[in-house]
């Protein structure tokens, strides 16, 4: 049973180094993870949100499932359809931001408001300031993990010089959208019976599995031929990957 953010970053370490023995895909969510994890440990050590210790307590559960999710998988038990789709992806027909949008659409839109509602149940509206403070956390990540994955594929340097912050507004909308929706789910959790609650989050479950089948398999040709199209241009393999997505980049080729 995980007690603190530090053993959160420890567990999380580990699939990642699993994963790069293996050439496990899964690991560059991981990677991703652990960077956001470590941000928050050092939001709370700086006592940036208003609830420190209901911070750290909400990251646990939160990182929990996800880690629960990733042993039962694993061991071939049965998880979430969330995390049975996203995990079930280790094809390398997908490219690098394909496995990373999967990850954080089964954590952000099933798990965030599961773990929020049983963070603070008896006033869920007290954890809305520090829930939504997390949006500035991600926000500082997406131009770091933009560098990185140029280094797996080169023209998004070009494409990113092209549309200016254009992209980056965009990804901070869409996980703001998401951390949106997973507010909405947090306060109808928080407001329903135990027998209703998991009825609200099987439907929720379905839901976000239905829209990982189209970040897997998007339905239009011309997305389909351009994510061909990145995936025979990614530079290394699966290791080298995970790496750059890790929190210490090894040194970059040029």
């Amino acid at each position: 049973m995980i007690r603190s953010i530090d053993e959160v970053i420890l567990e999380l370490d580990q699939i990642v180094l699993t994963c790069i023995d293996k050439q496990d895909p899964l690991g560059y969510f991981a990677s991703l993870y652990k960077r956001v994890t470590i941000a928050v440990k050092d939001g709370i050590a700086n006592k940036a949100f208003e609830d420190n210790a209901r911070m750290e307590k909400l990251d646990i559960m939160f990182a929990s499932r996800y880690m629960e999710a990733y042993r039962a998988f694993q061991t071939g038990k049965p998880t979430t359809q969330s995390w049975n789709a996203a995990f079930s992806t280790k094809s390398k027909r997908l490219i690098t931001l394909q496995h990373l949008l999967l990850g954080m659409n089964a954590h952000i839109s099933l798990d965030l408001g599961v773990a929020a509602a049983r963070t603070s149940p008896e006033n869920p509206l007290a954890l809305k300031n520090d829930f939504y403070s997390i949006n500035r956390v991600l926000e500082s990540l997406i131009e770091d993990t933009q560098q990185r994955l140029t280094h797996i594929f080169r023209p998004l340097g070009l494409a990113d010089r092209l549309l200016g912050p254009i992209d980056e507004k965009l990804s901070i909308y869409s996980i703001a959208y998401a951390r949106d929706k997973a507010w909405t789910q947090t306060l109808e959790l928080s407001l329903a019976s135990s027998e209703n609650q998991s009825q609200l989050i099987l439907e929720r479950d379905i839901a976000v599995a239905r829209f990982s089948a189209c970040l897997r398999n998007p339905k239009r040709l011309s997305v389909r031929l351009i994510l061909l199209a990145i995936r025979l241009l990614e530079r290394g393999d699966t290791a080298y990957r995970i790496k750059l997505l890790d929190t210490l980049s090894p040194t970059i080729d040029s």
